[in-house]
């Protein structure tokens, strides 16, 4: 039983190695102050974000991403078609989930968003808002101009 199991290790390995070698992939450096930012960073984005790739093409599918808000900057409620992995860098950040309290992110702090969840993000600090995310698919962005969350009584804005 032993013997299969190793094999069976020794195999997936084998696989994974081969799968590695042919997907083109290789080590990326990026720094982030030699980030060369542009705006906005992705259709219908607001003119306060910024982004500049460090791996993949955002365009077409999964990608890594240094992005910036400047202070003060609010992308109002909106979803994408990737779930994001977000790591804060400098600044304070504030994501609003439907249904959620406001959370404020700090330097080195994780955030996870799914795909199509509705959220808002602010940099709320004085000074802007630097972050890597990583995504499972294209960038994109899709305003929600109509939601408005329910307050603490579960109220929308036509019951108040």
């Amino acid at each position: 039983m032993r013997r299969l199991f190793g094999f069976g290790a020794v195999a997936v390995c084998a696989a994974l190695s081969l799968l590695a070698q042919t997907s083109g992939d290789k080590p990326v450096v990026k720094r982030g102050d030699a980030a060369q930012f542009a705006a906005p960073s992705a259709p219908g984005a607001p003119d306060c974000v910024y982004s500049s790739p460090a791996h993949g093409d955002p365009s077409t599918g999964p990608s890594t991403i240094l992005g910036k808000f400047d202070a003060g900057c609010t992308v109002p409620w909106h979803w994408h078609t990737a779930n994001e992995n977000i790591v804060l860098v400098s600044g304070l950040f504030q994501l609003t989930a439907k249904g959620e309290k406001p959370i404020v992110i700090k330097n080195g702090d994780y955030a996870f968003m799914p795909a199509r969840h509705v959220h808002q993000a602010k940099c709320a600090g004085s000074k802007p808002c630097t972050f890597y995310v990583s995504l499972d698919a294209a960038l994109d962005i899709h305003i929600r101009r109509r939601f408005r969350p329910r307050d603490s009584a579960g109220q929308g804005p036509c019951q108040r």
